[in-house]
């Protein structure tokens, strides 16, 4: 007789876990929601822009020690670039705007020291069709 009332009080303690297991998870799933990042692009026209980009650099005609070097600062620069509107920053759109301007021109002169004048030239040209096309994303002026 009494391991009934014991079965019952361990269904209530692993239930009562459960539920509790599952509102610390939907904690986790709200902060994570919170703390998303709206991205610019969607994930097609990300990888349609990284083809594009890579295509273009190729015509640069870079050795492979030149273009994982410019790889490197181009990437760095793009991660920089792309974690200016996370939620814990707190940037208005302006702040923004200022910041990413910031970022690019920091890029292109350390790219400028890098390259030959033909190969920088190269790179304004492709990277500013992407930097035109965030401007027309965000609703900025050129």
């Amino acid at each position: 007789m009494k391991k009934k009332p014991i079965l019952f009080l361990i269904a209530i303690l692993v239930s009562m876990s459960t539920a509790f297991s599952q509102d610390l998870k939907s904690e986790k799933e709200l902060r994570r929601q919170a703390a998303k990042v709206d991205t610019v692009y969607t994930v097609q026209e990300r990888a349609n822009i990284e083809a594009w980009f890579y295509e273009r650099v190729n015509e640069m005609h870079l050795s492979d020690e030149e273009r994982e070097e410019y790889d490197t600062i181009v990437y760095s620069y793009i991660f920089q670039m792309s974690r200016l509107n996370d939620k814990d920053k707190d940037y208005t759109i302006d702040e923004i705007h200022v910041k990413f301007d910031d970022i690019v021109d920091t890029m292109n002169a350390e790219l400028k020291s890098v390259l030959t004048t033909e190969q920088y030239i190269n790179h304004l040209e492709n990277f500013n069709e992407i930097v035109r096309s965030i401007y027309h994303k965000y609703g900025w002026e050129d």
